[in-house]
Parts: C-alpha cells; structure tokens; sequence
C-alpha cells in the first residue's frame, strides 16, 4: 500500500542522519549502489541504534510499469521486482553492487492484481481473473512454475494476504467491507513446499469464521506461523466493539480472547514479546499475556490532531520503526529498542529523505529495514529508491 504524504506528523527530536543526493538516471537506466559512511563516522545525539552501513539502489522507467520489490535478504544485494515489460510481466534478481540482471522469468501476461513477492524473493503471489472466475496465484521463479491456490466466483470476494518473515507461508483472508458482511469467511495458511526435482507445491490449513458484519479484518501471524492472532473491529473507528481470536496451526483450533481495549485499535504484529497495537489516537501499546488476562502498556504516545505514524515491529518484538510525514515533501524514519516490555528511551530519528511517495517498509530478520518510495518524472517518466540499512 502506497503511503502518501500527509498533513505534518508526530515529530521525535534526534540525531538526523541526511539522506545523500542522488542525480537521476535516464528511463530504463539503473545507478549503481551507493554505500553511504558507517554512523561510526557521522554525529548522532543518541547511542541507541547504529548501522553497519547504509545502501541506496536507484532505478528508472515509466510510469505505467506496475512495480513490486523485496530485498533478498541480509547479507545479500539482491533486489527482486516485478516489472512490465513489452506487454507482459517479468520478475528479475538485481545484483545492485554490478547493476547487473542476474534472472528475468516471464510470470504472465494477463492483468495482475494484489501481488506481492514474498520475503527473500522465493515466490511471488498475485490474482488474476480467469473468465468469470479470480485465480490466486503463487510463482515460483526458480522453477518457472505457477500453482493456483484459490479459485472464486466473480469479484465480489476482496482478499487481503501477508507472507510470513521467512518466506514460506501465504496468510489469505476475506475482508469484511464486501459482499455478505454476516457469511462465512475464513483465515488459511498456505505453505510452500519446493523440491527440486518433483516440482513445487503446498499445504493448507483453513480456519472457518463467522462473520460479525461489517468490519475492519486484521491478521497478524507469528514468526513460525503456528499462532494467528485475528481481530474484527466492527463499524471502523466508530465503535469499540471487537472481537479476537488465537488461531493455533498444528491443531486447526481457534480459541476466542479476551477485549483489551476500550477504543478502537488496530493489531501491527504479534511477536514473542506480545501484541502490538496503535489506537485511534495514534498511542502504540504493546499487550502482555494476551491469553489470559492482556497486561496493556504504552510505548508511545500519539499526538492528536495528527496523522499517526505507520509502525512495524521485528517478529522478536525487541525493534520497532516508525515512519512519519514531517511536512509535504519529508518522510522521516525513527526507531525504539523495546526492553522489558518498554521503550528504552525516545524514539531517535534515524533517516530522513525528500520523495513523492514511500511505498513500503520491511523489517528483514531484525538486523536491517529496507523501505521504497518513488517519483514521477517528465514525459511519464518513473523512479524509485531502494534504501538498506543494516543495524
């Protein structure tokens, strides 16, 4: 989902490291990485984080190309897209130290919809309408291979997908703003299963819900996906009527939770240390014991009136990033260390950079965060920007 720039944010004073100016490259031309000096090097005013180092990947083209990007993984400087090109779509392996294309796998050339390429690169899951019935697809680009792992009836059904951190799971579910919003609906888990020489497939496991009406649907797997945590806050942010649920893999079970909030919140991520949530007012709280009797404890404030910062948080939950609008033009990156179950100090500013839009924000293997943005250039022109910074 692209984050657009929004009116001015929640702003946490600290040490800015400046993004370095890059020129711009031709349409169809990529510039090499730049690898930025290691902090060691620069003045920051707090101890909290420090990078290795920092990279930055340029590339071009135009502005119709439907673009979707992961990183390869740390210690790797590979970037993994799905691009257009000549009328049909391709997915590439980038190695941005030669700005060479290592692979470029023809994936297909009907109109792709909700794609997503999975953490390291491994798959690529998209949908795609087949006559009157939706396909979901997973692509194995190794292989050349594509499954079909659903298939529905007509449009009516919206589908919302998240791939586990290492890649190798496929979360599926129904939104709850479409169709019947009282039917049944359900949460699956696909994971992949690649052997090399009998080919690529997969394993499900389907939890059956009950639709509560319209409602806003969030599912937060942890690290190993064998617990989802689900939530349904029904009608938006106009109600605090919710329910939870534990949804346990290896036994197929789903076991309802206890409420832990009197207003409206929205999960970010399940992890080992507990639920992290954000509120409507843009307070970040981390839930303890969520089980039993949930421990509910503030990490960080919000400032109303303002657009909350988007929040991510590593599977250990021992990191968490914010992403703010500083004003129209500057996006900032801040991070927290999470000790004991509370932030250990302010959240420090990290990055801050001038583009037209931030795309998306990953957190690989919590030891670095990559995000990219992009721009419109003349004549439809189209440029986006990879940054890696390893801590």
């Amino acid at each position: 989902m692209k984050r657009r720039k929004h009116k001015r944010c929640i702003v946490f004073w600290g040490g800015i490291l400046t993004a370095a100016v890059l020129s711009g490259c031709g349409v169809g031309e990529q510039d090499k990485t730049i690898v930025l000096p290691p902090l060691e090097n620069q003045v920051m005013d707090s101890e909290k984080f420090r990078f290795a180092h920092i990279q930055q990947y340029i590339g071009s083209g135009n502005a119709e190309n439907v673009l979707c990007l992961a990183w390869g993984g740390v210690g790797t400087d590979t970037l993994c897209l799905l691009k257009k090109e000549d009328g049909r779509y391709v997915y590439q392996a980038i190695d941005t130290r030669e700005d060479t294309v290592l692979s470029s796998v023809f994936v297909d050339d009907r109109s792709l919809a909700n794609v997503s390429i999975a953490p390291g690169g491994g798959y690529l899951s998209y949908e795609v309408q087949d006559g009157e019935e939706m396909n979901l697809i997973v692509f194995c680009p190794s292989q050349g291979i594509r499954q079909i792992l659903h298939r529905w009836q007509g449009q009516e059904e919206n589908f919302s997908y998240i791939w586990s951190d290492d890649g190798a799971m496929l979360f599926s579910w129904q939104n709850g703003d479409s169709g019947d919003a009282y039917k049944e609906w359900r949460v699956t888990r696909y994971e992949m299963e690649t052997v090399p020489e009998e080919g690529f497939g997969y394993t499900v496991v389907s939890f059956q819900m009950k639709g509560n009406g319209r409602a806003w649907r969030s599912v937060c797997p942890n690290a190993d996906g064998s617990e989802i945590y689900v939530r349904e806050q029904l009608s938006a942010f106009d109600s605090n009527m919710s329910y939870n649920w534990l949804l346990l893999s290896d036994t197929a079970t789903v076991e309802a939770l206890p409420e832990y909030s009197k207003t409206p919140a929205c999960p970010i991520r399940y992890t080992q240390a507990g639920l992290f949530v954000q509120e409507e007012s843009g307070d970040i709280y981390l839930i303890e014991d969520i089980r039993s009797q949930p421990v509910k404890t503030k990490l960080v404030s919000g400032n109303e009136g303002t657009y909350a910062p988007f929040t991510y948080v590593c599977a250990n939950g021992d990191h968490m990033f914010l992403m703010e609008w500083v004003n129209y033009s500057m996006y900032q990156i801040s991070g927290a260390r999470i000790v004991d179950g509370k932030v250990d100090g302010q959240p420090v500013v990290l990055y801050n950079d001038n583009y037209e839009s931030l795309n998306e924000i990953k957190i690989v293997s919590d030891q670095a965060v990559v995000f990219w943005g992009e721009e419109l250039l003349e004549n439809n022109g189209y440029r986006y920007k990879v940054t890696v910074l390893r801590y």
